[in-house]
C-alpha cells in the first residue's frame, strides 16, 4: 500500500511539473509581441489531420488531385512539433480573434513555424455561406488568405489550412480550392461534389445537421458562374493565375 502511495505522489508530482512547463511555454511571444497559442488539454489530442488530395481521391475512388499539396486539421497542434501534422512549409490559421490575439504555430527542425493569418480586426466564421462573403470585411481578409495560398501553391510549398475543429472553415477552403482544381478539369459533376462532402464528414465532431454544407457551397458556386468565376470576382484574381494554382492541384 505504501508503494502504492508513493508512486502515486511521484506521478502527481510529475504532472504538475508537466503542467507547469505547459503553460510557461503557452506564455512564450513571438516576434511581434503576440502570445503563441499552446493547444492543451489533458490527453485529448484530436487533430483531425489529413491530406486534402489523398482524402478526396479516396472518396472518389480515383486519383484526381495531387497529394502532400494540401493539409487540414484542428487546432490542437499548435506549440508541439510540426511532425504532428505533416511538417508543412505554411500554416494558414483561419481561428485568429483579435479577443485573443494568439498565433498558431508549431515547433520545425529550424524553429518556431508560425500560421499566418490576414483577418486582425474580425473572426472568421461561416464561410461555407457564400452571403457571408459578401461581407466587404470577412470578404477582403478571406481573400487575402486565397490570394496567400496561392502564392505558396505556385511555390510548391506544401500548405496546412486550420481553425478550431479543423471542420467549417478549413473545409471551406479545401472545397473551394478542391472545387478549383475540379473546375479547371471539367470534372466538377455530382461525383465531385459527393466526394467534397465526403471529405467533410470524416471530421468527427460533425453534428448530423451541417451534413450537406459543403456540397451546398460548391454546388452553389457551380450553378451561379463557376468556382473560377466566383473566385476572381470577388477577390480579383486573374484567371490565368487561378488556371495556374489549379494544375498544381490536380494529379498529372
Amino acid at each position: 500500500m505504501k508503494k502504492i502511495l508513493a508512486l502515486s505522489a511521484v506521478l502527481l508530482v510529475v504532472l504538475m511539473l508537466y503542467a507547469g512547463w505547459i503553460k510557461l511555454r503557452s506564455m512564450d511571444f513571438d516576434d511581434g509581441g503576440l502570445p503563441l497559442a499552446i493547444r492543451w488539454e489533458g490527453f485529448y489530442h484530436n487533430m483531425n489531420l489529413r491530406d486534402v488530395g489523398f482524402s478526396i481521391n479516396q472518396c472518389l475512388g480515383e486519383d484526381l488531385l495531387t497529394e502532400t499539396v494540401l493539409l487540414r486539421s484542428a487546432g490542437w497542434f499548435s506549440g508541439w512539433d510540426c511532425d504532428k501534422v505533416g511538417n508543412p512549409d505554411v500554416i494558414y490559421s483561419l481561428n485568429y480573434a483579435p479577443s485573443r490575439e494568439e498565433r498558431y504555430f508549431c515547433q520545425s527542425g529550424s524553429g518556431k513555424t508560425i500560421g499566418r493569418y490576414f483577418n486582425p480586426d474580425i473572426q472568421f466564421k461561416d464561410l461555407e455561406f457564400v452571403k457571408n462573403w459578401q461581407d466587404p470585411n470577412i470578404r477582403n481578409a478571406a481573400c487575402r488568405v486565397l490570394e496567400d495560398m496561392f502564392l505558396s501553391i505556385q511555390e510548391d510549398k506544401m500548405i496546412l489550412i486550420h481553425c478550431d475543429a479543423g471542420r467549417d472553415r478549413t473545409g471551406a477552403y479545401s472545397a473551394l480550392l478542391a472545387a478549383m482544381a475540379a473546375e479547371a478539369d471539367n470534372r466538377l459533376d455530382q461525383r465531385m461534389l459527393d466526394a467534397i462532402e465526403c471529405d467533410y464528414r470524416k471530421t468527427k465532431s460533425l453534428s448530423k445537421e451541417k451534413h450537406g454544407r459543403m456540397e451546398q457551397f460548391i454546388k452553389s458556386l457551380r450553378d451561379t458562374g463557376g468556382v473560377a468565376s466566383f473566385i476572381q470576382q470577388s477577390c480579383s484574381i486573374e484567371p490565368r493565375i487561378i488556371s495556374r494554382v489549379a494544375s498544381k492541384l490536380i494529379a498529372q
